[in-house]
């Protein structure tokens, strides 16, 4: 099963701190984001990777080339990487093998490999894309840029709504899913529609009640897309 890491983006709000680098080549303690990410990958099993570049893209690429990983790597451009993120997963699909599934990984989020571990470990028998999740939402830092998320009452692994706007939600998208190839598809529907974030997709498969949350437990991960975010971590 290959990792899809989204890396396409430029980065705006952290800017003053990656000075116009891609930001999952920010060092946090001497070591990049990307690096953590692609030691989680292999210490869960994962020997395949996929990174979506964009915007410089040369400079991921030229740091890729430079460095040893334990782990394949394939990179990938998006030429629209100013647009939406469910863009930069289209753009992998000719990478992944009819049929198979996948992980989605946001590049400037970082977590244990726990939580990776829980995530790439479940089945997809119910359904069609599953995300980790956190209800620990009283602890969750910089909430008001969090993905939002409803579950059903009867079931809290089964995703009812999800927007960033959401007043009344139980849990947090940490920004690790896990997808059927069919996803792909459902992107591309959402894309055809206007709206092509990987929250547009996850929202039509919720229509159709086929998609789920992974609970990520105690599990740490943090969004590093701010200053602020930074300094709390460094």
């Amino acid at each position: 099963m290959k990792l899809i890491i989204i890396a396409a983006g430029q980065g705006s709000r952290i800017r003053s701190v990656t000075n116009g680098i891609p930001k999952t080549l920010l060092k946090l303690k001497g070591k990049t984001l990307l690096d953590r990410l692609l030691e989680n990958a292999i210490s869960v099993g994962i020997k395949d990777a996929i990174i979506v570049t964009g915007y410089r893209r040369q400079d991921l690429e030229t740091y890729i080339d430079n460095h040893r990983f334990d782990i394949n790597i394939e990179t990938v451009f998006n030429a629209d990487w100013s647009k939406e993120n469910g863009v930069s997963v289209l753009a992998a699909k000719p990478l992944i093998s009819d049929g198979e599934p996948f992980l989605i990984s946001m590049s400037d989020h970082i977590y244990d490999a726990q939580l990776l571990e829980k995530v790439f470990s479940v089945s997809l028998e119910d359904y069609d894309a599953l995300v980790g999740l956190d209800f620990r939402i009283n602890k969750i830092y910089d909430i008001d840029d969090g993905m939002k998320v409803s579950v059903d009452k009867n079931n809290k692994l089964k995703i009812i709504d999800m927007s960033k706007k959401l007043s009344r939600y139980d849990a947090i998208d940490c920004g690790v899913f896990k997808c059927s190839f069919s996803f792909f598809d459902t992107l591309e529907s959402a894309s055809e529609s206007g709206n092509s974030s990987l929250a547009d997709g996850c929202n039509l498969l919720i229509n159709d009640g086929r998609m789920g949350g992974i609970d990520i437990g105690d599990s740490f991960w943090m969004d590093v897309d701010t200053p602020d975010a930074f300094e709390f971590l460094a």
